[in-house]
């Protein structure tokens, strides 16, 4: 083969190998047009788990929220955070837990999300509690599905301790219109699942996960 009929040869495969932004779209297409809304848990007065170095749990799960957006806009789908910032979601002083977490079911249900996500880091007394789990509401039987393709994408992509999903009466599960799941990442009391809570790339893969496991569920 001359020189030249090889250039032509390898140019033209390089024109049929897909971008890795075409190919992560194509991957998600199943999302294209969905509404969602992604609740990072806690947040403003609210401060959540914190764990053995300082590291707030309404920070990590804010910015693993923010990466999840991103990653579902270029999917086409339509994304909702019941916050964006560090913040409370309702607009009451002083508001009692019920009115915060109802504020943020109403995110959901006013917008009449296809699928309501509460984004959460879990904690025990003891520091060696760790590993993954998602739940859903008992009476959600599309709940329970939602909540197995995240379990599954998450404890495959985070590597951590499978602690399976299971039925919770948590008032964000009960009170939304739409399949829901609320997940705990991992343990932000034990300290080595604190400091991956805490860096960009534990994160990412979370966020990848979870935007695999939603499109799974849309599939």
């Amino acid at each position: 083969m001359s020189k030249k009929i090889f250039l032509i040869f390898f140019t033209l495969c390089l024109l049929c190998v897909p971008t890795a932004s075409a190919q992560s779209q194509n991957s998600l297409s199943a999302l294209n047009g969905k509404t969602i809304v992604i609740d990072p848990g806690h947040g403003g007065s609210d401060s959540g788990a914190i764990g053995p170095s300082g590291i707030l749990e309404k920070n990590v799960t804010l910015a693993v929220a923010l990466k999840v957006k991103a990653i579902l806009n270029d999917a086409g789908a339509v994304v909702i955070l019941t916050r964006s910032s560090d913040r409370d979601v309702s607009n009451i002083k002083n508001a009692a837990d019920a009115q915060e977490l109802q504020a943020r079911v109403d995110v959901g249900n006013q917008n009449q999300a296809d699928v309501f996500l509460s984004i959460h880091a879990n904690a025990f007394s003891s520091q060696a509690a760790h590993g993954t789990a998602t739940y859903y509401y008992s009476g959600s039987s599309m709940g329970s599905v939602l909540a197995a393709d995240l379990q599954a994408e998450l404890v495959r992509a985070g590597g951590l301790a499978d602690r399976g999903k299971a039925t919770a009466n948590f008032y964000v599960l009960k009170r939304t219109n739409m399949p829901a799941s609320l997940i705990e990442m991992a343990f932000i009391s034990n300290p080595q699942e604190e400091q991956l809570l805490n860096s960009a790339g534990f994160q990412q893969k979370i966020a990848e996960a979870i935007c695999r496991a939603l499109n799974s569920f849309f599939s």
